[in-house]
This record gives C-alpha cells, sequence and structure tokens, in this order.
C-alpha cells in the first residue's frame, strides 16, 4: 500500500507542476501553464505562481532522489530477499 501511495503522490507533484487544466478548472494548482495564463493579467499573483511552481519541481527531484536511494538500499543490502521471505510467512500464516 505504500508504495502505491507513494507512486500516487509522485504523480499529483508532477500533474500539479504543470497544472493542465483538465480535472481542476481555473487557477487552483500553483503549476507552470496556470503562471503563464496569469502574468499578463496579475505580475505580483504569476510570480507566487512560479514560486509554487519552482517547489512542485524541486519536490519531484527530491521524489526522485528518495526512490532512487531506498532502491538502491534494498537492492544492495540483501534487504529484498528477506522481506520476500517475511511476506510469503506472512501469506502462509494468513492462509492457516
Amino acid at each position: 500500500m505504500a508504495q502505491t501511495e507513494s507512486a500516487l503522490n509522485f504523480g499529483f507533484v508532477i500533474y500539479s507542476a504543470v497544472a493542465p487544466p483538465i480535472i481542476f478548472k481555473g487557477k487552483s494548482l500553483t503549476g507552470i501553464l496556470p503562471a503563464i495564463d496569469i502574468m499578463g493579467d496579475h505580475a505580483l499573483v504569476g510570480i507566487f505562481y512560479f514560486i509554487g511552481f519552482g517547489m512542485f519541481c524541486l519536490e519531484s527531484l527530491l521524489s526522485v532522489w528518495v526512490i532512487q536511494q531506498v532502491y538502491m538500499y534494498f537492492r544492495g543490502s540483501g534487504k529484498e530477499a528477506e522481506m520476500k521471505r517475511e511476506v510469503a510467512r506472512g501469506a502462509l500464516r494468513a492462509a492457516i
């Protein structure tokens, strides 16, 4: 379940950084598309939207880095095989 939540969170961060007007109509997310759109009318608000866009980009980069670190930890330490055995034991206990 944690991997699914992590993937959904990462997907939302990427979606929010771009913020296409597909699901959320109007200016509800501070992505690059609303920032460009609003920059002509309200420059100060557009600057805040660009700051929000930068934060979403920073969060997506940090998420990629963390995913890489976790992947390298589990691949390099042998924890993957240990976790597979633990899952198999848990499934056996649940079946009994």
